[in-house]
């Protein structure tokens, strides 16, 4: 008998040491994710993504980069960050952002653009992740109790290492779909702010939806809403919207296509 009560005691320690393992795992992790990405100080998530990028060894196209950045800065968003973009010489249907302010644009996205209204709702989603930390918020998710004792105890250098060494996962960061469909939709307010085409959204959803149906899934709709249902709720929040011309935007745009075509 008493070796029946032992093996018992044994068998729900055990059971109560896996709990609390997965408790730590799905619960407290990602809480407390969210509470030190919020305090990271803007400098620190330059440094931490800047690791990650040069860590990623990106060729990026110099001139096409300048001009990404020319378009971002005719939209005149103001932010605390310093926004930097860089254009990928690649055939990925891809673009994603990092912590800091780094955003990243493949040329396989680029070249399925037709309007300049698509690329301000790339860009403009692109820097919602930023302005909101949600690239921060999923790398302190990702790199678990290390990244966290770094950050805890102040060793951003710590911080900075294991995030590079982790930077081709992080080249695929997935946000849930709470924090996508906030990037959509602050980032088509954006757009409405400025009267530009909100159908720009609606037509970058489709080259996404053909490159899903292709089996190359892109940053942007990596573990996100249905690509239909995010078109339905951007028609839905532009409904009435009376857009206006930005010569300026598609003036860039045009030189990137005839760069890029």
């Amino acid at each position: 008998m008493k070796r029946f009560f032992g093996s018992t005691r044994n068998f729900l320690l055990v059971l109560a040491l896996i709990g609390s393992l997965l408790l730590g795992y799905f619960v407290i992790i990602p809480v407390v994710a969210e509470q030190v990405a919020s305090v990271i100080p803007r400098s620190s998530e330059k440094v931490l993504g800047d690791a990650v990028y040069q860590a990623l060894q990106e060729d990026s196209d110099s001139r096409g980069s300048a001009l990404l950045s020319s378009f971002f800065d005719s939209m005149h968003i103001k932010t605390p960050y310093e926004i930097r973009i860089a254009l990928v010489n690649d055939k990925t249907v891809n673009a994603f952002a990092l912590p800091g302010g780094q955003l990243v644009v493949y040329t396989g996205l680029l070249k399925k653009m037709k309007s300049y209204s698509e690329l301000a709702a790339l860009l403009s989603h692109e820097f919602i992740h930023v302005e909101k930390r949600h690239a921060t918020r999923s790398i302190c998710r990702s790199l678990g109790s290390q990244f966290f004792i770094g950050l805890l105890f102040g060793n951003m250098g710590s911080v900075v290492s294991v995030a590079a060494g982790h930077a081709d996962e992080l080249r695929t960061l997935s946000y849930s779909r709470s924090l996508e469909k906030e990037a959509d939709l602050s980032g088509l307010q954006l757009l409405l702010d400025r009267g530009i085409d909100a159908k720009g959204f609606a037509d970058l959803f489709n080259h996404l939806k053909q490159a899903e149906s292709s089996l190359v899934l892109p940053e942007i709709i990596s573990s996100h809403p249905d690509t239909d249902d995010r078109a339905a709720y951007i028609k839905k929040a532009a409904t009435g919207q009376q857009p206006v011309s930005h010569p300026s935007l598609n003036h860039i745009f045009d030189t990137l296509k005839k760069s890029y075509p």
